[in-house]
């Protein structure tokens, strides 16, 4: 029953980890690419990479349904869409960074595939019998 309170109302410190999750996501992702482009400075080339996208992650936290409600699949929708849209936007307007419509669609697939499927494992998990109440 634990796990459930947990999940449906998260305190700061599971709000946390839910976040990390996120911006896991965002790193492992640029890091296979910058390592796959082997572009200038690794660690320069990472961080301006990195950046936009961990900037619209903190934009899309901001919103009040994905911070109360982060496991949900509308709350994964959103931090998708916010790393995809403004996660490229950023990147082109304030980094001056590519936006080349293959990085597109493979952030598109690779973030959304892992932003939306930790949360359908984490709500997997909350659902089992032996983990609490069931979700929804």
């Amino acid at each position: 029953k634990a796990d459930w309170v947990l999940l449906q109302r998260p305190d700061s410190a599971s709000r946390r980890q839910f976040i990390a999750a996120d911006a896991a996501v965002v790193a492992i992702f640029v890091f296979i690419g910058t390592n796959e482009h082997n572009s200038g400075s690794q660690i320069a080339g990472y961080l301006a990479t990195v950046a936009p996208f961990l900037i619209a992650i903190a934009m899309a936290w901001s919103i009040p349904v994905v911070r109360r409600s982060p496991i949900t699949p509308t709350s994964g929708l959103i931090v998708w869409v916010s790393v995809v849209i403004l996660g490229m936007t950023v990147r082109r307007l304030i980094f001056d960074g590519g936006t080349a419509t293959p990085f597109v669609v493979v952030a598109t697939i690779f973030n959304g595939v892992f932003l939306l499927g930790w949360r359908v494992f984490a709500r997997s998990r909350a659902r089992r019998p032996d983990r609490g109440v069931p979700l929804g």
